[in-house]
């Protein structure tokens, strides 16, 4: 999605934009965020959307910046926030430039680095990491290539469950994605970057940092099925959920 797009959904973007802090249910933004603060300390929120972790960066921050590339979602996040005075709203696209904030002790990024192309995502992952301080804290949220694999193997059980032949059931639930060894998959017919686990500790140490924790951050099966069959339990989806530290 492009500006243009983003602004299109800002008056709509909690019905159609997938919630993840309130899906949350272990709490592991929270708690970082919580764990990761200071007196003092600055913190930024890139691709903010309409602001649902902008309450708790700013009880926890000194300072905030809250950057997106939709001007009409940051009119909505600062219109939900006009009580707290510590947060600065910062127009900027991050796959052109990043002018108009500073580095940060902390930067919070939750499933923006999901650009299909490289060309786009590349420089995206390279100006999110610089724009955290050395010694300072990367938290980050992206989709799980895992996850989406994970899903494909349900909805193949489903399938024959419900007595589909096998062949059949094995097409119906094929992901078809052009790309998926580079991990693209396709999101309501958008293509989408999904990540290893392997593939994040490689990409964060090459850009000077040191992965302090990678953990799974769940969700229940209605998030990728509606109406999932009360069999379908554990293992559940997920994204990646990690903490890094900027070193050089």
């Amino acid at each position: 999605m492009n500006e243009k797009d983003w602004d299109r959904v800002a008056t709509t973007f909690e019905e159609e934009i997938f919630n993840v802090p309130e899906n949350d249910t272990k709490g592991l933004i929270t708690d970082a965020i919580r764990r990761l603060s200071a007196p003092g300390a600055t913190a930024t929120d890139l691709g903010c959307g309409v602001g649902r972790t902008l309450p708790l960066l700013a009880e926890h921050f000194a300072k905030v910046y809250a950057v997106d590339v939709s001007s009409q979602c940051l009119a909505v996040a600062a219109e939900s926030c006009t009580q707290y005075d510590n947060i600065t709203y910062v127009h900027a696209d991050l796959s052109k430039d990043r002018n108009g904030y500073p580095a940060t002790d902390v930067v919070l990024c939750i499933n923006t680095l999901l650009n299909a192309s490289i060309a786009v995502r590349g420089p995206l992952f390279d100006r999110t990491c610089r724009s955290v301080k050395r010694g300072g804290h990367l938290v980050l949220v992206v989709p799980a290539l895992g996850s989406a694999l994970l899903t494909t193997y349900r909805r193949l059980q489903w399938n024959l469950r419900d007595g589909m032949p096998p062949a059949e059931a094995q097409q119906e639930a094929a992901q078809n994605d052009a790309g998926i060894e580079h991990g693209i998959v396709h999101i309501d017919g958008v293509p989408t970057k999904h990540y290893m686990r392997e593939e994040l500790e490689a990409s964060l140490a090459e850009r000077g940092f040191r992965v302090e924790a990678i953990e799974k951050l769940e969700y229940g099966w209605d998030t990728e099925f509606e109406a999932p069959p009360r069999w379908m339990k554990e293992p559940w989806p997920w994204d990646w959920f990690v903490t890094a530290q900027r070193v050089r």
